[in-house]
């Protein structure tokens, strides 16, 4: 993997630095968003805002700009992925049309991360095929249009019939895309059911590129909720109630959950657990729940 981050570094770099592509900035950590009463057991939900102003922030003007530039950069990211997996099989040649080909191959070996994901490398493998002949009109010919942050760029291959557009946002979801691949490749960030779907929901985002057909993710939400309770016992309602009232709340997203336990005396919290959402469908028993002990909120 070592290789391969210094492959791709200064790509990487850049499109992180264009995007504030940070984990903590994609999967940022919430406050408890909904919040169940100890006596009643009623849910209050708080809405929460983020928001990052950096004044005399250079990232704005040169997204609005540079529409060109990021797509190129994306796309030599992802072509030096796939250089770096098809050498595993024996020398690779510079020409895109060459390891093309050679992806096409049924039995080339991919690590583990995209071996056990065929619809994450079916979308990848076509956005860099369909990417190619743009990335060369916008090299090499200077066949296409640049608006606002939005590109409009025709395959030099095919001429100005096959012009397609990509939005400001749709350049920030491939470049999203491609460096949250390496990231979960190398390691760097940890892979869970909430950044799946999001990486579902943005190869969805990008089938205007890949062409292939949609995975139907609808948009993620992941938030937390925190249920409080006088039970030092921590019995707790069916995960699968707190599952519908969410989903209730925010009807056109795929809503996830962490849940914050927190054990009161009287009013004083004396004990909390924090349970993640993959976690929660096999805890049945106080010895399993005691296993996430975590620190008392404030």
């Amino acid at each position: 993997m070592r290789e391969l981050r210094e492959l791709v570094g200064y790509e990487d770099w850049l499109l992180q630095s264009v995007y504030q592509l940070t984990e903590n900035e994609l999967f940022p950590e919430w406050p408890d968003e909904t919040v169940y009463d100890a006596e009643t057991k009623n849910p209050v939900t708080t809405g929460y805002g983020r928001i990052n102003i950096v004044l005399g922030d250079w990232r704005p003007s040169f997204q609005h700009a540079a529409a060109p530039l990021i797509f190129v950069t994306s796309f030599k990211l992802l072509d030096m992925l796939f250089e770096w997996i098809l050498k595993n099989d024996g020398p690779v040649g510079f020409r895109f049309s060459e390891k093309i080909k050679k992806l096409a191959v049924p039995n080339v070996r991919y690590p583990y991360f995209l071996e056990s994901r065929p619809w994450l490398v079916a979308r990848l493998k076509a956005l860099y095929i369909n990417s190619e002949p743009l990335r060369g009109s916008i090299i090499h010919s200077q066949n296409f249009v640049s608006e606002n942050g939005a590109l409009h760029v025709a395959s030099s291959k095919k001429g100005a019939d096959d012009r397609i557009e990509l939005s400001a946002g749709d350049l920030r979801t491939f470049a999203q895309l491609c460096v949250s691949v390496l990231r979960f490749l190398c390691g760097d960030w940890s892979i869970n059911q909430y950044r799946e779907k999001h990486l579902r929901w943005q190869v969805d985002n990008l089938e205007r590129l890949h062409k292939l057909e949609l995975l139907g993710q609808v948009q993620p939400h992941h938030t937390c909720v925190r249920w409080n309770t006088h039970d030092p016992n921590i019995q707790i309602i069916d995960w699968s109630e707190i599952q519908r009232y969410l989903s209730d709340q925010h009807p056109e997203q795929d809503v996830t959950f962490d849940l914050r336990i927190v054990v009161l005396d009287g009013k004083n919290p004396i004990a909390a657990y924090f349970i993640p959402f993959e976690v929660l469908p096999h805890l049945n028993s106080l010895a399993l729940w005691t296993e996430y002990s975590c620190q008392i909120p404030k």
